[in-house]
Order: structure tokens, then C-alpha cells, then sequence
């Protein structure tokens, strides 16, 4: 093929792919600009998704022309919520601003919770690590062996069961709390030895209330801007320090599972649509949360609020749902057993 002749088809396909781009963007327009797009955030106002949902609303109301609004359906843990998203009418538009992840740690111990099939990830605005807190003389708790009492509101299996298992910890669970914040005064009046949150939160919760500390990151390696705090899972955690005088084959399998159990403490911040939703409607919606999330003014407006954006395209999002998922099959028969201890 001649110079010429290759610069004119590359003109044509160039031309064919700016025509194509212009086709879809109307196409677009035309299955959600006149419709109302319903952000669901299956918790109560004033927490960290509803904050997250009402930076995304403004931005991808002019990103699409549709009316946006943000509503908040709390209720069993975000049972009720999810389940509104799940059994949203195919003929509307409504997402939800959620842990998918968290999700299927719950479904673990509540099989009332809708399945993860149910839901197509279509973005996120970014994952923070799961952690242990506790007041500061309680470094003594991870190098003792006497039982720790853990408040507990979701994800007990996953954050906190696992975990202990794994290090050979007896914990017992105290619950009864509304949400976060019963469970960090609980913490500091001593009613309990530790709790567990998202890295960010409990950041937030340390840096206001003296006397408390990060206790361990379930991570599979150290953070820098935490010296000195232990890690779960991965070379050099407490799981790998934990278990080198093991036979190698449960010494293997127990590895696997601080992975399994880092993955899962997990805060993903993800943006989810019904699958039910007609396939168009789904990747013309995904498209224009990702134009969103990955936006100047979205991240502006964030920062103003101290939010975190580090935006996480569909695909990259339901990739690590696939791995997770993988790894609770395959190791079912454990996390079974914690579930029932639960």
C-alpha cells in the first residue's frame, strides 16, 4: 500500500469513527434525556455514599441532560436499599452507590440480601483498605492471647472472623450498634477492645479522638504513611509471620485467605445499575458515569468536601468482583464455617 493510499483510509476510518462517536452520543441523548436518573444510596444521609452520590449527581445531570436526584432508602443494613435497586422497573434509570464487595461478604450471613448477579459495576470513585482500631494501649491485643471483643455492625465474617482465625485470635462479637459512630464511643468508653472500619474513616475517627489508634491494616503489604502498623496479609504480614512453622499445604491455604480476607475489607466506593436494565441504557450510563467520575469538576467538587476520588473504570471494577468471587468458591467451606459461628 502506497503512502497515499494509506493516508486516504486512514482519513476514511477516522472520519467513520468521529461519525460513529456523534451516532452514539445521540443515541445516547435519546435513551436518557428525557428520563430521570435515580441514584439509590441503600444508607442514611449525611455518610460517606451519600456524599459520594451527591458530588456524581450535578456532574451527570450535564453530562446527560437528565434530571438527576439522589435518593436514600436505609434500612436492615442497606438490605432495603439494594433490594430497591435490584428490582428498580426496566423502563427506569436508577443506580445505587454501594460496596458490591461488601455485598458479598454479606450474603455470607444474610441470605435475604439480593445476589452481586443482580448488579452490573459501572464504576467506582475509588477503594480504601480495611482496618483494625483500637484504643492505644491495646498494641498489647495482637501480640496477647487472651479473647477480644470486637464491635461489630457488617462484614463480621470478612473483617473481623477471618482475620481472627487466621491469627489464631478468639473474639467475641458485641453488636447492637447503629452504625459507625455507636461503635467508635463504644470503643473509647472500653466496651470493647477493637472495631473495624474503612482506612480513611477510622483515619478520620483517630486523627479527632485522642487515645486511639490504627491497630492493623488488612492489607497485603505496609503503608508508608503508617509506620510501624502491622499488616494482614502478603510477605512480611502478621499471617505470613504467623504461620512459617506450618505445615506448608495449610500454611499455603492460609495465605490465600488473608488475601481473600484483604480483598474483601476492602472499601470499594462503586457505582452500580440494575441488570435488569436494557443492555443500551447500561453502556450508555457507564459511559457517562465514567466521563464523570474521571472529570475536573467532579474531583473539584470532592475535594471541597475532602472526599477521595481515585475514579475506577466498570471493567476494572467487576474484574476484582470476578477474583473475589473465585476465591470465596474455592475456599466456601471456611468461610461457611465462620458464617454459622456468626
Amino acid at each position: 500500500m502506497t503512502g497515499k493510499r494509506a493516508f486516504r483510509l486512514a482519513a476514511v476510518v477516522a472520519v467513520f469513527m468521529a461519525c460513529a462517536s456523534a451516532s452514539a452520543a445521540d443515541s445516547c441523548s435519546t435513551l436518557v434525556g428525557r428520563k430521570k436518573i435515580n441514584i439509590v444510596v441503600p444508607f442514611k444521609p449525611g455518610g460517606g455514599y451519600d456524599s459520594y452520590a451527591r458530588v456524581l449527581a450535578p456532574v451527570l445531570q450535564d453530562i446527560t441532560g437528565a434530571r438527576v436526584a439522589v435518593s436514600n432508602i436505609a434500612g436492615a443494613n442497606g438490605v432495603s436499599g439494594m433490594k430497591a435497586i435490584a428490582s428498580a422497573p426496566v423502563d427506569s434509570i436508577t443506580l445505587g452507590v454501594f460496596d458490591l464487595r461488601d455485598l458479598l461478604a454479606a450474603r455470607l450471613t444474610d441470605a435475604t440480601l439480593p445476589p452481586i448477579a443482580d448488579f452490573t459495576a459501572i464504576g467506582a470513585f475509588g477503594e480504601t483498605n480495611g482496618v483494625w482500631a483500637s484504643r492505644e494501649d491495646g498494641v498489647r491485643l495482637l501480640a496477647g492471647n487472651q479473647p477480644l471483643a470486637a464491635g461489630v455492625s457488617t462484614g463480621v465474617v470478612s473483617r473481623i472472623l477471618l482475620p481472627a482465625m487466621l491469627l489464631d485470635r478468639e473474639i467475641k462479637l458485641v453488636r447492637g450498634y447503629s452504625g459507625s459512630a455507636d461503635r467508635w464511643l463504644a470503643l473509647l468508653r472500653g466496651d470493647v477492645d477493637l472495631t473495624d472500619g474503612s482506612l480513611d474513616s477510622v483515619q478520620r475517627f483517630v486523627s479527632s479522638a485522642p487515645g486511639t489508634r490504627v491497630l492493623m491494616v488488612l492489607s497485603d503489604g505496609p503503608f508508608a504513611e503508617l509506620p510501624g502498623v502491622p499488616h494482614l496479609a502478603g510477605p512480611g504480614g502478621l499471617v505470613d509471620l504467623h504461620t512459617r512453622k506450618l505445615d506448608p499445604k495449610v500454611r499455603r491455604e492460609r495465605m490465600e485467605l488473608a488475601s481473600l480476607a484483604a480483598d474483601l475489607a476492602q472499601t470499594s466506593r462503586a457505582v452500580a445499575i440494575a441488570r435488569t436494565a436494557p443492555a443500551p441504557v447500561r453502556a450508555c450510563i457507564e459511559a457517562a458515569v465514567e466521563q464523570a467520575l474521571f472529570s475536573a469538576t467532579l474531583r473539584d467538587a470532592a475535594k471541597l468536601q475532602k472526599l477521595v476520588v481515585e475514579p475506577m473504570r466498570g471493567a476494572v471494577v467487576r474484574e476484582h468482583l470476578v477474583r473475589i468471587e473465585r476465591s470465596m468458591m474455592k475456599h466456601q467451606a471456611v468461610l461457611k464455617r465462620l458464617a454459622a459461628a456468626s
